[in-house]
C-alpha cells in the first residue's frame, strides 16, 4: 500500500512539474491535469477502501476491486482524451515560436477581429485593464498593486502610446484569449465527464466484471450482494439491505443513469 501511494505521489508530482511550468496559454491543459490527478486519487481511494475494508468479504472483494480499477481507468482515460480534444479544438495548438500547428476556434475569432477591425480596440482595452489592475490593485482597493516602476515598465513594454500597442502587447492579448478558450474547454470536459460519462462508465464496467465472474461462478447470480459504491449517507458506501448481484440493482444503489 505504501509503495502504491508513493508511486501515485511521484506520478502526480511529475505531471504538476511538467504542466505548471508553462505559459498562460497552457492554463486549460494545466486544469485538465489537476482534474486528472483528483480523479486518480478518488479512484485509488475507493478501490483501496474496498480492498482493505474488514466488513467486506473476500468474495465481494473479487468483484469490487476489479470493478473499481476498471471504472477508474476507463473514466480517467476517456475524460483525458475527450477533454484534450475539446481544448485543442477551442484553443488550437501552437509551438514555442507561435507557429500554428492546429488551428482552433480561438484563431478563427482572432482572424474575425482582425478582418472587422475590432482587434486593435479589444486588445488595447485588455492591455489597459491589465495595466490599471497593476496600478490600482484588486478591484481598485490597492490590494496586490504593483510599484510605480513596475507599472511604468509594463506600460512601455505593452504600449507605444495611448492608441497603439507594441508587438508584446498584441501577443499578450492573443495569448490570453486562447487561454480563455482553453479554460472553457477544460470546464466543458469536466462537466460532460462528471455528469454524463462517469455514471455510464461506472455502470457498464461493473456490469462487465459481474458477467465475467458469473461465467465461472453461475451461483453468484443467486447470492445476496451489497455494493460498495452505495448512495450517499450509507456507511462506507454500503446499503443496509442485501440485494441480488445484478446490473439493475447495482445501478439503482449507485444512482446510475443507465437503465435496463
Amino acid at each position: 500500500m505504501a509503495n502504491f501511494l508513493k508511486t501515485l505521489d511521484n506520478f502526480g508530482a511529475s505531471l504538476l512539474k511538467k504542466h505548471l511550468n508553462v505559459g498562460t496559454s497552457e492554463t486549460g491543459k494545466t486544469l485538465l491535469i489537476l482534474n486528472v490527478l483528483s480523479m486518480i486519487a478518488a479512484a485509488a481511494s475507493d478501490t483501496v477502501a474496498a480492498a482493505i475494508d474488514k466488513d467486506t468479504s473476500a468474495e465481494d472483494k473479487k468483484f469490487l476491486v476489479p470493478a473499481g480499477v476498471a471504472t477508474g481507468i476507463a473514466k480517467i482515460g476517456i475524460y483525458f482524451t475527450m477533454t484534450t480534444a475539446i481544448i485543442d479544438k477551442l484553443q488550437g495548438i501552437q509551438d514555442k515560436d507561435d507557429k500554428i500547428i492546429v488551428k482552433g476556434f480561438a484563431h478563427s475569432v482572432l482572424e474575425e477581429m482582425q478582418n472587422t477591425g475590432e482587434f486593435e480596440k479589444k486588445a488595447l482595452d485588455y492591455v489597459n485593464k491589465i495595466i490599471s489592475k497593476a496600478e490600482k490593485g484588486f478591484l481598485g482597493t490597492g490590494l496586490f498593486k504593483k510599484s510605480k516602476k513596475h507599472v511604468d515598465s509594463m506600460r512601455s513594454t505593452l504600449k507605444i502610446n495611448d492608441e497603439t500597442l507594441t508587438e508584446a502587447g498584441e501577443k499578450l492579448f492573443k495569448t490570453n484569449l486562447r487561454a480563455g478558450f482553453g479554460v472553457l474547454g477544460a470546464f466543458i470536459g469536466a462537466v460532460v465527464g462528471s455528469a454524463i460519462l462517469a455514471p455510464i462508465i461506472r455502470d457498464v464496467s461493473a456490469w462487465a466484471i459481474q458477467k465475467m465472474r458469473e461465467k465461472k461462478n453461475p451461483e453468484l447470480k443467486e447470492l445476496p450482494y451489497t455494493p460498495y459504491f452505495g448512495p450517499l449517507g450509507t456507511r462506507m458506501g454500503y446499503s443496509t439491505k442485501n440485494q441480488p448481484l445484478s446490473m439493475k440493482n447495482y445501478m439503482t444503489s449507485t444512482g446510475g443513469n443507465l437503465k435496463i
